[in-house]
């Protein structure tokens, strides 16, 4: 039986990088599968009494619930728009808090969302705490949007993608963390706490896609489908001739 020496070997590539391409997405599975474990361990814990102390607010921390304490900045908030909520457009509202302790730290937390001014209901109102505040919620990486998403431009004060260096550019904040709370819960830890309408928590029941099993099938499916075409296309007809 005479075999295409090219034919053989790109076949051989072939299979070897879709089976490379399978593997890597079973590691992928079993990674993700950490992750949404992580995820609910995170949920199942009481957040009003884990405190997020500053050494912990590091770039690695992907999925952490919890609360800080500090002191809203609200000069320096940010709006990322447009978000929509129940039908109504808006945006969410990003203010810098910084942390107490002995660093001069500063986190951003997603405190949700707000209609735009033409959505706003007549004697609604926006709450801004001022003074000592403790704020409850996810501590997650900023988003990663897509090539859709318009790019910022803070020379415009215009934002609509969630990125904490350019935030931190564009308002001098120093010490700013790479990651952002999305806040559950903020509560005054002194004086009168008074109820307001706006802004409405996005922190959401965070829940990852899992689809790793799916795109490990197709990468091992392909890595078959090439050795039965290369089969079918090389070894059946000699095999067949010979039996004539």
């Amino acid at each position: 039986m005479r075999l295409p020496f090219w034919g053989s070997i790109l076949t051989l590539c072939g299979v070897i990088i879709l089976v490379a391409l399978g593997a890597w997405q079973v590691w992928r599975l079993e990674w993700k599968r950490s992750v949404l474990d992580a995820v609910e361990a995170e949920y199942a814990v009481d957040a009003r009494s884990v405190p997020l102390s500053q050494g912990s607010l590091g770039a690695d921390d992907l999925f952490r619930r919890g609360y800080v304490e500090g002191i809203f900045l609200h000069d320096l908030e940010v709006h990322i728009q447009p978000r929509v909520h129940e039908g109504t457009v808006g945006y969410h509202v990003v203010t810098p808090l910084r942390l107490l302790g002995e660093h001069d730290d500063v986190l951003l937390i997603n405190r949700g969302w707000v209609p735009v001014d033409a959505e706003f209901p007549k004697g609604a109102q926006v709450d801004r705490k001022e003074g000592r505040v403790k704020v409850l919620g996810m501590l997650r990486h900023a988003p990663v949007d897509s090539s859709f998403v318009p790019e910022n431009t803070p020379e415009d004060d215009l934002w609509f993608r969630l990125v904490p260096a350019e935030i931190g550019a564009a308002r001098n904040i120093m010490g700013l963390w790479p990651v952002v709370l999305y806040a559950e819960e903020e509560r005054l830890t002194g004086g009168i706490d008074a109820a307001r309408d706006y802004p409405v928590s996005t922190a959401t029941r965070v829940s990852p896609n899992n689809n790793h099993a799916q795109y490990a099938f197709f990468w091992f499916a392909m890595a078959a489908a090439m050795v039965v075409v290369y089969a079918f296309r090389f070894i059946v007809p000699q095999c067949a001739s010979r039996q004539k």
